[in-house]
């Protein structure tokens, strides 16, 4: 084998293995995978879950985005889920920042009614910065 074959053959088999095909994209940052039909996006901003209560149904997914400029949670009332910390908007730190900020994404496969809120900034303190989650068969 010469030398450009050999050129040639390591530019192929690294073409292949950081082709797209393997799942990763090469052309710019990920986004978040689709979600399932009937599910909601709830945007987190301002000490608030918007809208407060969603209905889906059994099998569909909720989605939760931080908006505002700080970090949030979406934690169960029962322990059921915990996002971890969902960073703010990115952009200059002021509201509606120029990215969105951090997302939690569950998808519910019982039926029930699911409060919510965050843990760092509890009911406790910020009353009105809770949510439910109502799953229907």
């Amino acid at each position: 084998m010469t030398f450009v074959e050999w050129v040639s053959a390591v530019v192929l088999t690294g073409y292949f293995a950081c082709s797209t095909g393997g799942g990763a994209s090469l052309t710019g940052p990920s986004t978040s995978p689709p979600l399932p039909a009937g599910s909601a996006n709830v945007a987190i901003q301002d000490f608030t879950y918007s809208p407060a209560t969603v209905n889906i149904r059994v099998g569909a997914a909720v989605r939760w985005t931080n908006y505002g400029p700080s970090p949030h949670t979406t934690t169960s009332n029962v322990g059921a889920w915990d996002s971890g910390q969902l960073n703010p908007a990115s952009g200059s730190g002021s509201y509606g920042g120029a990215t969105q900020g951090g997302t939690f994404q569950l998808t519910f496969t019982r039926t029930g009614t699911y409060g919510y809120h965050c843990r760092i900034h509890p009911p406790s303190l910020y009353p009105g910065f809770t949510g439910t989650v109502v799953v229907t068969p």
